[in-house]
């Protein structure tokens, strides 16, 4: 393609100094030129331009072949070198940790390569050099990134296991220190309060705070200390509370007393309203209602009476006001089978015959009665009421 360009380049130069040379001539002789000059003219530029264009393309056909040959040898010889020096060994890559699931990375480039020398680059993330080799990903199998895949997933659930069960202990650790700190004695009772203890034996009372002085706040057994304090005969119930850091707070609420009877050492039984036995005094209580009977109450505190002396004072919390006032004392007989109740008025004292005196209902009924008959006496002497029927009788 090229000599043919260069063919017509050189045919047209030729044609126009052809055409230059006539030119000439016809101005100089104005003689024309022969054919057979020209066309002689015309083959010679041919036939040196083929020689030349010929030459040039078997040099260039020659370079080409000389270029091919030396290439192909040098490729043989790369080939064979590489043939000779195998497969590169594969490095595993190590990348820093962190408790994202990892994935198994492949380099492109890597698998660009020929089919023969391509190999998987994997990824140790975690520095343990636990990745699994070329080797072992080319058996048979997990196909290479799904095992690599579940080998990362398993050691960063195993991680986060671990990581939980550290926490789970330091804060184990930390329970069990406070605790041994708020168990010392650091925050022993060292402070005792105590309210609503009127009767109450102030000697029953400091055995219980000798029990907790001393001990941690924190150790205390309140319901414990609420069950000694109750057993005292004087206390109803009691409430125990812990402050931090060294504090203890009791309250106590007593029991009422509601009469009083003397036993065979001349000593006088304090009872409440069930018949308990709250106290043992000296002398004769006057705020008290005095209970007399056949025999005496020798009784210690705590212990119960009979069911007749409970029974009368039981029947001391049932009086109004215009009775109470008026009461000196009361008799009965330990089963409650007789009970009676001395009045005081202006003509002397008034003997209120109740009968039985075991009966919740049955007292209310004779007090209303009782009552009714004393508003309507008046001022009127009269020894004996006997309520002990529905149908009330003086005399």
């Amino acid at each position: 393609m090229i000599s043919r360009r260069r063919k017509a380049g050189r045919s047209e130069e030729l044609a126009d100094s052809v055409e230059t040379t006539e030119a000439g001539t016809d101005s100089a002789t104005d003689e024309p030129v022969a054919d057979d000059v020209v066309l002689d003219e015309l083959l010679r530029a041919f036939s040196s331009d083929d020689d030349s264009d010929d030459d040039s393309d078997d040099d260039s056909e020659d370079d080409s072949e000389d270029d091919s040959e030396d290439d192909s040898e040098d490729d043989s010889e790369d080939d064979s070198d590489e043939e000779s020096e195998g497969p590169a060994e594969r490095a595993t890559i190590a990348i820093g940790s962190s408790d994202d699931l990892p994935d198994a990375v492949y380099l492109d480039d890597e698998l660009d390569r020929d089919a023969a020398a391509e190999g998987t680059v994997f990824i140790d993330d975690d520095g343990s050099s636990d990745a699994i080799l070329p080797k072992d990903a080319t058996s048979q199998g997990i196909e290479p990134r799904l095992r690599q895949r579940r080998i990362g997933v398993r050691r960063a659930e195993s991680r986060r296991r671990l990581r939980w069960v550290f926490i789970a202990v330091g804060v184990l650790l930390v329970l069990v220190a406070g605790l041994a700190v708020l168990g010392s004695s650091l925050f022993s009772v060292d402070d005792i309060s105590v309210s609503g203890n009127v009767y109450t034996d102030p000697d029953a009372l400091d055995l219980v705070f000798d029990d907790l002085r001393g001990t941690p706040v924190l150790l205390v057994d309140t319901d414990e200390a609420e069950e000694l304090i109750e057993e005292i005969p004087w206390v109803a119930d009691a409430r125990v509370r812990t402050e931090f850091p060294d504090r203890v707070t009791i309250e106590i609420r007593e029991r009422a007393p509601v009469a009083a009877m003397l036993g065979s050492d001349n000593l006088s039984r304090v009872l409440d309203k069930d018949g308990r036995v709250l106290d043992v005094v000296e002398g004769q209580p006057v705020a008290l209602v005095w209970i007399s009977g056949p025999g005496t109450l020798d009784l210690t505190p705590g212990e119960f009476s009979s069911i007749g002396y409970a029974s009368a004072a039981s029947l001391v919390t049932r009086l109004t006001p215009t009775i109470r006032s008026r009461v000196d004392s009361m008799l009965v007989t330990p089963d409650g089978s007789d009970l009676v109740l001395i009045l005081t008025s202006e003509n002397g004292l008034i003997e209120v015959r109740f009968g039985s005196a075991i009966g919740d209902n049955a007292q209310i009924e004779k007090l209303v009665r009782l009552e009714r008959k004393l508003e309507d006496l008046g001022d009127e002497s009269v020894e004996v009421i006997d309520v002990s029927t529905s149908e009330v009788t003086i005399r």
